[in-house]
């Protein structure tokens, strides 16, 4: 059975460095009107996996709005309240709301003043795209040295011979 000592120790690296690409890439889109989404991204490393999580659960419907089935009021009026330059009151709130019904919901409402050139969605495939060659550049060496210490002890311990 292969240790991966070092591997483990570059894995919590890489989900740090993932951690941080993904409220950099949640700010990039506009998506941290409170913050909380960005708070409540978190990684975890248990045997040799490397799962990112967040404790939010809405997540999946900013990263892919398609996931909601139908926009929730309160979460649009807490959003309206968090963005400045956006009128508050229940009257705009609820325009809001009923032209995403109208509209099928899904598809991001939008309200930016820098144009139609934010990516809007998918923050997370971005990022595991952005990052996949940085990952296997960290990731490699450490592997790479498990492995032939992994092989080290197997030779050594069918040999007994010497082996440094």
């Amino acid at each position: 059975m292969i240790k991966f000592k070092k591997t483990l120790k570059k894995l919590k690296g890489v989900g740090q460095m993932l951690k941080v690409g993904l409220q950099k890439e949640l700010i990039a889109q506009k998506h941290n009107a409170t913050g909380r989404l960005s708070r409540g991204l978190n990684y975890k490393v248990k045997g040799t996996t490397l799962n990112v999580m967040s404790s939010v659960s809405y997540w999946k419907a900013v990263n892919n709005p398609k996931f909601a089935k139908t926009p929730n009021y309160n979460a649009i009026a807490s959003w309206v309240r968090a963005k400045k330059g956006i009128e508050s009151t229940p009257a705009a709130i609820t325009r809001i709301y009923a032209k995403m019904l109208r509209k099928g919901y899904g598809k991001p409402y939008v309200f930016w003043t820098e144009g139609n050139n934010l990516r809007r969605t998918n923050f997370a495939g971005y990022v595991a795209n952005k990052f996949k060659s940085k990952v296997a550049k960290e990731l490699s060496p450490s592997i790479g040295k498990d492995v032939a210490s992994m092989i080290r002890e197997k030779i050594k311990n069918n040999t007994k011979a010497k082996v440094s």
